[in-house]
């Protein structure tokens, strides 16, 4: 059986709660679920998804969960409210299952999660192709490494730091 096991919800649930393989938390061990504290509105709202209906293949899934926490994160870093989070995924939910009902022949992955992101950042950000480039690649690195190459996220380097409000 492979790190991403035989179950894409269960896949989904591990690449989303950062988990190195299906059932095997990450960590040393002595974390049995993903702390509550230290996330940001968005990253917590994704968390709370237990499942996303139209998943098939494990890999994917797995790789769609982490894309989902990396857009999380970075709606967190762009100071975002939790309702952007949770209507991404909602519409995210939506997208998987209606790509699972045309049978396509082709599982969804974290390519076309990364894709749905982009066309909302572009509209909102403009179509600055060369920064639009950047936080595709970095989103899409981040969410299809393998997962023993786990490390910390590289997502600080897609913002340029915002200046703390003068009081």
């Amino acid at each position: 059986m492979s790190v991403y096991g035989d179950d894409p919800q269960s896949a989904f649930r591990a690449g989303l709660c950062g988990q190195v393989s299906v059932g095997r938390p990450r960590g040393n061990g002595l974390e049995e679920a993903p702390s509550s504290f230290g996330h940001g509105p968005n990253e917590t709202a994704v968390l709370g998804t237990l499942r996303l209906a139209g998943l098939t293949d494990p890999r994917a899934a797995y790789e769609t969960g982490k894309a989902l926490r990396v857009i999380a994160r970075l709606f967190d870093e762009a100071g975002a409210p939790a309702r952007i989070g949770e209507q991404f995924r909602d519409n995210l939910a939506a997208a998987v299952l209606t790509h699972h009902m045309r049978r396509t022949g082709r599982d969804w992955a974290a390519g076309d999660t990364v894709a749905m992101f982009m066309d909302m950042y572009g509209r909102i950000m403009g179509t600055d192709s060369s920064e639009n480039a950047k936080v595709r690649e970095t989103i899409l690195r981040l969410a299809t490494q393998r997962p023993e190459e786990h490390g910390r996220s590289g997502l600080r380097n897609l913002f340029r730091p915002r200046l703390k409000p003068a009081v």
